[in-house]
């Protein structure tokens, strides 16, 4: 019995040790940011770099390591000071950012999870995999409350929409499903493209929805009427990855519309739809319709596209192999990528889309996925060495 116990109970008092250090520092941190918070706020004209404009700098943060194959999805919570991983390895993976401590693992796919989503609110997580499943799982416990069956292949990529009780996926099966997140059901099957759906993603506003396939094509649907607004036949290779702008990104983006002088078209529309809502009595803030789309692909390009005028206004060439991953910048200044030449890119929307930063070597060989936290100026990037990299932005 004696020999039982101090097997069991052996080293446990230096794990625990351990742990309660680890938040000890933790705790002196947060009372550094609280201090410094106080501080700023008794000086209102402090002369500062605005947080909002910070970019990512080397060396990572952290380098965290505990997926036993490539990471194919980053994604920040978006309450929480986490961040999810999904692996080829078959499990998801929730680590905090600010230790660099792995958190939890998740299994229950069979095969290599594509891609991950969370519900506007944080409470649920979606997963989609190559063993052709759809999962939601609970974030509070972190178990899997649904399973979606009817893809007949690959399922790539899965999405909320804003209220949370839908979700998009697509699959190398051609198709795009629109399920019930309560009842697991599918509701409608899009037959979207001749090839591969590598993406599908949906507007803040979910007025409308976007994908991408290996056939080299993006379309731009409207969610309503389930019909296609736009093609656009731009690129030369696999388009691996698609992005609705923001607000603030439009506001940049706008200025390289011909016969717009950017600000004004936007004010316009605004005091239209404020006008609409009033005499409606419906005047309360409505999501906002994005004006651009960005893509990446394989023919090593960026580009950007102006959807009611189906123009491309931005070609940036710059990586040195496939692009594989793209964010926007919270400011809207910047679009970040992430490529199969090691390196994370910043470039700069306002400056005729100049490449304005490189991380390089950022992953070997390849920077799978990346992927911006809007709450805190944080990157976060996954390779096909396993890592997770945590960068700091200044």
């Amino acid at each position: 019995m004696d020999l039982k116990y101090e097997k069991r109970y052996d080293g446990l008092l230096e794990k625990k040790w351990t742990s309660v250090t680890k938040l000890a520092q933790k705790i002196g941190r947060l009372e550094m940011q609280n201090k410094q918070l106080r501080e700023d706020l008794k000086d209102p004209h402090n002369k500062k770099v605005n947080s909002s404009m910070a970019l990512p700098r080397g060396p990572a943060k952290h380098i965290c390591q505990s997926h036993k194959g490539p990471i194919t999805c980053v994604i920040f919570h978006p309450v929480y000071t986490q961040v999810v991983t999904a692996s080829e390895d078959c499990t998801i993976k929730i680590w905090d950012y600010e230790e660099g401590d792995l958190e939890k693992t998740m299994k229950g796919h069979i095969d290599v999870v594509q891609y991950l989503t969370f519900n506007k609110e944080g409470t649920l997580l979606a997963s989609c995999s190559a063993d052709l499943t759809v999962k939601v799982w609970h974030v509070q416990n972190r178990q899997c409350i649904k399973t979606m069956r009817g893809h007949d292949h690959t399922v790539s990529c899965v999405q909320f929409t804003d209220s949370g009780d839908r979700l998009f996926s697509c699959s190398r099966d051609k198709t795009i499903k629109i399920w019930d997140v309560q009842s697991g059901y599918c509701l409608k099957t899009i037959e979207a493209h001749k090839e591969w759906v590598r993406q599908v993603k949906i507007s803040q506003c979910s007025s409308m929805f976007a994908s991408c396939s290996i056939d080299h094509t993006i379309k731009v649907w409207d969610y309503k009427k389930m019909e296609e607004i736009v093609t656009f036949r731009d690129h030369e290779h696999v388009v691996e990855s698609i992005i609705f702008s923001h607000e603030k990104a439009d506001q940049y983006l706008m200025k390289h519309v011909k016969g717009s002088n950017g600000k004004s078209e936007d004010k316009k529309s605004k005091v239209a739809a404020e006008k609409k809502a009033k005499a409606n009595g419906t005047a309360t803030k409505r999501p906002y319709t994005p004006k651009f789309l960005a893509s990446c692909s394989r023919d090593r390009t960026i580009k950007i596209f102006h959807i009611s005028s189906g123009i491309m206004i931005a070609n940036i060439i710059g990586h040195e192999n496939w692009v594989g991953s793209i964010v926007f910048h919270p400011s809207g200044k910047y679009l970040l990528s992430g490529a199969d030449d090691k390196t994370i890119r910043v470039w700069d929307l306002e400056k005729r889309f100049r490449c304005y930063r490189i991380l390089e070597d950022a992953h070997d060989p390849f920077v799978r996925c990346i992927d911006y936290n809007y709450k805190k100026p944080v990157l976060a990037s996954g390779g096909v060495e396993n890592n997770l990299k945590i960068w700091e932005c200044h």
